[in-house]
């Protein structure tokens, strides 16, 4: 797991994204391609090298996040398939924004009790 100072430290986005929404490298590759236009898990397993099952799983953490969502598609023939899509970019730098306007919140006030009582615990 990464931590605060390591990510302060970095320039890298996709540190901040793996902190932020508890995702992995796997899953920001699989988010990266969805990014660029890919939209099938079948498309995805073959562009990233990876199983099907693999990216089917970082699908399921990414929707978890709130980073893509799915739609449905009918085909001509009978049946359906899923399509994937990546949420737009303000949405997900306003619920990053968000998460940090809580944290620091959450972080003034455990200093404000940490200094006033010397015995608290960390």
């Amino acid at each position: 797991m990464i931590s605060i100072k390591q990510i302060s430290n970095s320039s890298d986005c996709k540190n901040l994204l793996e902190c932020f929404f508890g995702l992995n490298s796997e899953d920001l590759k699989v988010y990266e391609a969805i990014l660029k236009g890919l939209e099938r898990i079948e498309e995805l397993s073959k562009a990233l090298g990876k199983k099907e099952n693999t990216v089917y799983r970082s699908i399921q953490r990414l929707l978890l996040a709130g980073l893509i969502y799915k739609e449905k598609r009918t085909l001509s023939a009978g049946g359906y398939y899923f399509v994937y899509k990546a949420v737009p970019k303000e949405l997900v730098a306003r619920e990053i924004e968000s998460i940090m306007n809580i944290f620091c919140e959450k972080v003034r006030l455990f200093l404000r009790d940490f200094l006033a009582d010397r015995s608290a615990e960390l």
